[in-house]
């Protein structure tokens, strides 16, 4: 009788400890909280992939708008690219839309650190410039991107006169903004990517125009 009590016991004991830690709810039944899916951590949809809500979306914030008329080859650096700085030549940057805050800021200063890659299929964009609006308070905007190189770019960028504007699809941006005014320093706060091309000379100068959204972060819990 002892051994069969011995072994009752013995049996509780571990059946405890194997279930150390697995909470239950009121049913008896594994709490949701141990699931993967408690914190929509794994979930899926019926495709297999999160939820789309759950991903970010983009808002239409600005417009941006320079030009240059120079170049200048600094040869090729120890990444393997082409250096060519390019000064930037007015311009203006200029919220479109709902997007807030609202603003309209004149280019001033500024030039484009541009890379082309040593298979020379892709430029590297590396733009920093100084804003001003007509209040007199000035933004720093930085930019980073990525341009394809080829028939449609590239009489662009190296300024042929008979050169047409290109369409958008060939150049994607990252876009900062950094302010002191507090009217502006919630634009220190938002993520911007953009879509760039390359606009027809004129009156010498090449122009640049990008598109510019805002990253709207997903919802939900899933």
């Amino acid at each position: 009788m002892e051994s069969l009590v011995t072994v009752i016991v013995f049996a509780t004991v571990i059946a405890f400890i194997c279930n150390l830690g697995r909470r239950t709810d009121v049913t008896g039944k594994p709490s949701a909280l141990d699931s993967p899916d408690s914190f929509g951590i794994m979930a899926q949809n019926k495709s297999g992939s999160p939820p789309a809500q759950s991903f970010p979306s983009t808002k239409p914030a600005m417009l941006f708008k320079t030009g240059f008329n120079e170049k200048f080859m600094c040869g090729d650096i120890y990444s393997g690219s082409t250096l060519v700085a390019v000064p930037l030549v007015g311009g203006t940057l200029e919220s479109v839309g709902d997007f807030e805050p609202k603003f309209k800021f004149t280019v001033n200063s500024g030039a484009d650190w541009f890379q082309i890659d040593a298979d020379k299929q892709h430029g590297r964009l590396g733009i920093k410039a100084v804003a001003t609006d007509d209040q007199g308070a000035s933004v720093c905007i930085i930019t980073e991107g990525v341009m394809a190189m080829n028939e449609v770019t590239m009489p662009l960028a190296f300024g042929s006169p008979d050169a047409k504007t290109s369409p958008f699809g060939f150049g994607v941006e990252t876009f900062k903004i950094e302010a002191g005014d507090p009217k502006y320093k919630p634009l220190e706060n938002m993520v911007f990517v953009g879509s760039q091309r390359f606009l027809q000379p004129e009156g010498g100068l090449v122009g640049v125009e990008a598109r510019i959204s805002q990253i709207v972060s997903g919802e939900g819990m899933e």
